[in-house]
C-alpha cells in the first residue's frame, strides 16, 4: 500500500513562502505469516495420545532449541501410523495453499516438496531459545493442546531486518519503522497452525499454569 499526502515544507528563508509537495510513503519487504485457527482439530486427540506414547520411551527424547520440556528425537513423518499420515496430508495442503496464494490463477500448481516434523512438549517454565531453520524454505508450528489457563507461552518472531537492531536506541528520535526490538508475539491456541519463512528467527516464552503445551513443528524443503 502506498500512502500519498501533501507535505508542507518550511520556508527556506523568511522572504520565501512555505510550499507543499506531493510525497508517497510505501512499506517494503513485508514478512508473510500464514495462520489457520483450525488446522487439524479433528486429529488433536489422536496426536496427543501419540505424543504421550512416544514420551514414555526415554530413547525418543533429545535436546535442540528446548530449555526444559521434551523434544522428539526423530522425524515424526517417518512413523507408520494412520494419524501421522492424515496429519501429513493436511499439512501438505496448507503448505501448498500458502505457496499458491502468491501466484496468479494461471500459475497455481502442485509443487514437489518434503515435510520433516517433530513434537515439542513444554510444561511450566520450559521454553525454546531464539533460532531459525536453515536448509528449508517454510517452517510451521501446529498447536495440538494448550493448557486451559496458560499465562505466557507465546511464540515470538524477531524483526528480520538485522541492521535495524543498531537503531533501536537512537537518542531522542522516534523511528516508527524500527520497532521495539523484542519481536512480535503470537498467542498459541489449540488447533492453530502457523506457517512462516524458515529464515525468520523465533523463540518460545515460558508459561505459568498446569498442564502441557503440545505442538508439532515441521519444515518444508526440496524433496
Amino acid at each position: 500500500m502506498i500512502a500519498e499526502t501533501a507535505q508542507p515544507l518550511a520556508p527556506v528563508a523568511e522572504s520565501t513562502p512555505a510550499r507543499s509537495v506531493k510525497v508517497a510513503i510505501q512499506p517494503l519487504f513485508s514478512t508473510w505469516i500464514y495462520q489457520c485457527d483450525n488446522g487439524a482439530v479433528e486429529l488433536n486427540q489422536e496426536l496427543e495420545r501419540l505424543a504421550q506414547k512416544l514420551m514414555a520411551d526415554p530413547a525418543n527424547a533429545t535436546r535442540r532449541t528446548n530449555t526444559g520440556g521434551w523434544h522428539y528425537a526423530f522425524d515424526l513423518f517417518e512413523l507408520k501410523a494412520p494419524v501421522v499420515e492424515r496429519f501429513h496430508n493436511l499439512m501438505e495442503q496448507h503448505v501448498q495453499g500458502f505457496l499458491n496464494h502468491f501466484r496468479p490463477e494461471a500459475r497455481k500448481k502442485r509443487d514437489k516438496f518434503r515435510l520433516r516434523g517433530w513434537i515439542n512438549v513444554n510444561r511450566a517454565d520450559d521454553s525454546n531459545t531464539l533460532h531459525c531453520h536453515p536448509g528449508c524454505f517454510l517452517s510451521a508450528t501446529y498447536y495440538v493442546k494448550m493448557p486451559a489457563e496458560m499465562k505466557g507461552g507465546e511464540i515470538y518472531f524477531r524483526d528480520p531486518r538485522g541492521p535495524a537492531v543498531a537503531m533501536y536506541e537512537t537518542p531522542g528520535i522516534e523511528l516508527p519503522w524500527v520497532g521495539s526490538g523484542i519481536g512480535i508475539p503470537v498467542t498459541p491456541a489449540t488447533g492453530k497452525l502457523l506457517l512462516f519463512p524458515s529464515w525468520l528467527e523465533h523463540r518460545v516464552e515460558p508459561f505459568e499454569g498446569a498442564g502441557e503445551r503440545i505442538s508439532i513443528a515441521f519444515n518444508a524443503s526440496n524433496p
